[in-house]
């Protein structure tokens, strides 16, 4: 499969940030869902479980981007999802804390899959849980910007199909250093510049949607 150079565009100093505020949340509640920003372990479940249900993931290769404490990793395997696991994060304090936890011998990577190219980030599923929640000092369209190239990028690596969550627009309160993303258009970006083949997920009882997307040559 063909893999094709990452942009060169700069999102250093968003990243910098983002990598900081989730370091930040490491430090002070340790390997837990508010270790990385989740406020219990149950809503950081059900993520997973709509991120999980992009496709029959038994026997696929399973690229968690931005897996931080590669909790997605323990989910798999308590609910016996035999698929082959491989997490990547930009965060060293991160992967080092979730191979504490699993052990040296996990699929982890300190890694940028918009910044590297490695033959191990190409998956049969890439997906993200959370990465596009805090823009922190970022404006929206600084931040949107980001996204579209993440999700590109994602998409580039996959060879059946991408999910990821944001949260929604519908929401009644705002926090200013997150990002709420309007469903409607998050589907008219995917549809135009990666695939026909589109769900959008916001149907579950969080503030946020999940998005699939599907390489056509994946259907048939």
């Amino acid at each position: 499969m063909t893999v094709d150079t990452p942009k060169n565009q700069s999102f250093a100093g968003l990243e910098s940030a983002s990598r900081s505020y989730y370091e930040t949340a490491l430090k002070q509640f340790g390997d837990s869902p508010k270790g990385v920003n989740w406020s219990n372990t149950e809503s950081q479940e059900m993520r997973f479980e709509i991120l999980c249900d992009v496709g029959n993931l038994s026997g696929q290769r399973l690229h968690d981007v931005g897996c931080g404490l590669a909790h997605m990793r323990d989910y798999l395997k308590t609910n016996g999802v035999a698929c082959d696991y491989v997490g990547s994060d930009i965060s060293e304090d991160m992967i080092a804390a979730a191979k504490t936890r699993l052990g040296e011998t996990a699929d982890l990577h300190v890694a940028n899959i918009r910044a590297h190219q490695q033959d191990w980030m190409i998956g049969d599923y890439v997906i993200n849980s959370g990465l596009f929640t805090v823009k922190g000092n970022a404006t929206d369209e600084e931040w949107w910007s980001y996204v579209q190239t993440m999700i590109e990028r994602m998409f580039q690596l996959c060879r059946r199909g991408i999910a990821f969550n944001l949260m929604t627009s519908y929401v009644d309160y705002r926090d200013d250093h997150l990002f709420y993303a309007d469903p409607a258009s998050v589907f008219s970006f995917c549809v135009k510049n990666l695939s026909r083949h589109v769900v959008i997920r916001h149907d579950y009882p969080l503030w946020e949607f999940t998005v699939y997307v599907y390489k056509t040559e994946a259907l048939r």
